[in-house]
């Protein structure tokens, strides 16, 4: 079927969806399902055009059924938005890392656009976060900045504008995005790069920190740390050195002997002198007990140590980068998946600096 002149404006989204018909049935079913609803809503309406939008619902409902009445990408909406969103966020996060691993080319703009494309699908179950809204205009932005430069023979500026480009920042496989080739999800992904400045993570929920609990003092004869001593590692277990139950009992010390008075001794006779008293022995120092190591409150000097304060900011990039995880996960990409942990780790304050908190 060709689209009509006066439905150009959805030929994009009709090519997406023919480019991933056998690769990815569910992103091509809402790809040209979105097409249609876009043109019942703007038009225009005529003999030429009802009819081709007439076919392609025949052939919308077709794809359904294959598809099945109860494949719950198609029945449920948050099955479908997760499915397009994982599907989108992997081609952007394509994109993005071959633009700032240096490498941008005429194919990385067609992925970013691609990318803006499978985004703006998420307008069929609602509006739009405003993270997704600022990855689509990125996303058409940084096309239109990387054909600029490759037309001025110059080479493409990695990432947003005044942003620092991270080290050893690894470039994923690409898309083709082709007209004659289909779409293939990356096997492997590398870890997503800083969004740029004006992107919002918004903040599902306000997350206040948890006050760590009080805890004994340490004994007299440890020295505490100084403030400008670096924290000690946070850990979930108690030192091996630490025994539990350690009460000195007085059976357990050494007998200590009352110190011996030695009396004068009288002179049998008045003739004989009399012997001044011998000096007292002198008394043994007090034997101090060893002090007293309480369990509970080593483990919750350790419980207050290991509990930083992360601000809701940090909070909202670690729930972010932990739904970017599960995202890899569905497409058994469990490089990106770990990394992807590892950095909503490094947001609440536990890297491999501090042991990840053990």
């Amino acid at each position: 079927m060709n689209i009509p002149t006066d439905l150009k404006y959805i030929a994009p989204y009709i090519q997406r969806g023919q480019e991933l018909s056998e690769r990815d049935p569910i992103v091509s079913y809402y790809a040209q399902y979105y097409a249609v609803r876009m043109a019942i809503n703007k038009g225009p309406s005529n003999k030429e055009t009802n009819a081709y939008l007439s076919q392609l619902l025949d052939k919308l409902e077709q794809v359904k059924g294959t598809l099945g009445a109860n494949n719950e990408a198609i029945t449920n909406d948050l099955v479908g938005y997760a499915h397009i969103e994982n599907f989108a966020l992997k081609v952007f996060l394509n994109a993005d890392n071959e633009d700032r691993a240096g490498k941008a080319s005429k194919k990385t703009a067609k992925t970013f656009l691609a990318a803006s494309i499978f985004l703006e699908l998420l307008k069929t179950f609602g509006d739009l976060d405003p993270e997704v809204e600022d990855k689509i205009k990125y996303s058409k932005w940084k096309a239109a900045d990387i054909m600029k430069a490759l037309r001025e023979g110059r080479t493409p500026t990695p990432g947003a504008p005044g942003e620092k480009q991270e080290e050893g920042l690894e470039g994923g496989e690409n898309i083709t995005l082709d007209q004659d080739m289909p779409i293939q999800p990356p096997s492997s992904i590398s870890e997503f790069p800083s969004p740029p400045s004006n992107f919002t993570a918004p903040l599902p929920g306000n997350a206040s920190a948890e006050q760590p609990p009080t805890f004994s003092p340490p004994p007299p004869d440890v020295e505490a740390p100084s403030s400008s001593s670096p924290p000690p590692a946070a850990t979930g277990q108690q030192p091996d050195h630490v025994s539990p139950n350690i009460t000195p009992s007085n059976s357990s010390l050494p007998h200590i002997p009352p110190p011996v008075q030695h009396q004068p001794q009288s002179s049998p006779t008045k003739t004989m002198p009399v012997q001044p008293p011998q000096p007292p022995a002198p008394t043994p120092a007090p034997v101090t007990p060893a002090p007293v190591v309480n369990p509970t409150a080593v483990q919750t000097s350790i419980a207050a140590t290991a509990a930083p304060t992360v601000d809701p900011g940090s909070i909202a990039a670690a729930q972010k980068h932990a739904k970017w995880a599960i995202s890899a996960l569905n497409y058994d990409d469990i490089k990106t998946a770990r990394l992807q942990l590892l950095t909503a780790l490094n947001d609440l304050g536990y890297n491999q600096q501090n042991n990840f908190g053990y």
